[in-house]
């Protein structure tokens, strides 16, 4: 039997779409140690507002860094240093915004104790802290066989994408995507699943991991169907 004969899951996958609702805290930094600061005592949303979201932003593909603060320390500040340093920071790997926080702070005061000096950015460039909710809805397109979900991801929207891998890991403390929890009641080739799970999405924006994720599916799923 091949995949194209294997019977659905029992429930069919279900795309979702988000959009995001930013609010302004009314808080700034200039400099790294303002930015220091401010991460002792800032919302746990802002940090996965600047650290986890960012892909959702119309800005993100344009920067080779995956988060807001290294981003602004690359740019801003001219401190290609900890630019380098906070953009290798993966906040999925934290079991909690906490050691997230701790991570950081324990990063940018390194930074500081070993700088001859503390690093300014230009007037208008100050880094804006926001923090946001992700308003997620369902499309109601309904995926029933693997394959069907294979050829859906080069038109899916980016924002399902973020949702769909994203936040689900989110949702999974880290441990999966929502592909790859669909996929697992269907009867694929673990190869698949383990490369999936390997993708190193979040250093990846939108248009990257869509190409991932084509890949993957176009070599470990749709040409084992085709091949005789």
């Amino acid at each position: 039997m091949n995949l194209m004969e294997r019977e659905p899951p029992m429930e069919p996958f279900s795309v979702y779409d988000c959009s995001l609702a930013r609010q302004a805290i009314g808080q700034s930094c200039s400099n790294l140690r303002e930015l220091l600061m401010l991460l002792h005592d800032v919302p746990d949303g802002v940090l996965e507002h600047h650290m986890l979201r960012c892909p959702l932003e119309d800005y993100f593909e344009l920067y080779e860094f995956p988060n807001d603060l290294a981003r602004w320390c690359w740019d801003a500040l001219g401190d290609h240093v900890i630019g380098e340093q906070l953009g290798l920071v993966d906040p999925y790997r934290f079991a909690s915004t906490a050691d997230l926080r701790a991570r950081l702070i324990e990063i940018l005061e390194d930074r500081l104790w070993n700088s001859d000096r503390v690093p300014w950015c230009r007037p208008g460039l100050e880094l804006h802290l926001l923090t946001s909710r992700l308003v997620a809805y369902d499309t109601d397109q309904r995926l029933t066989t693997p394959v069907a979900l294979a050829e859906a991801i080069p038109h899916l929207s980016a924002r399902s994408l973020f949702f769909h891998v994203h936040e689900a890991r989110r949702r999974t403390g880290g441990q999966s995507d929502d592909f790859t929890l669909w996929l697992e009641q269907c009867d694929v080739s673990p190869t698949l699943l383990d490369r999936l799970r390997a993708i190193d999405f979040y250093f990846l924006n939108l248009g990257q991991l869509r190409h991932e994720l084509t890949t993957v599916f176009g070599q470990c799923l749709l040409h084992s169907t085709t091949t005789p």
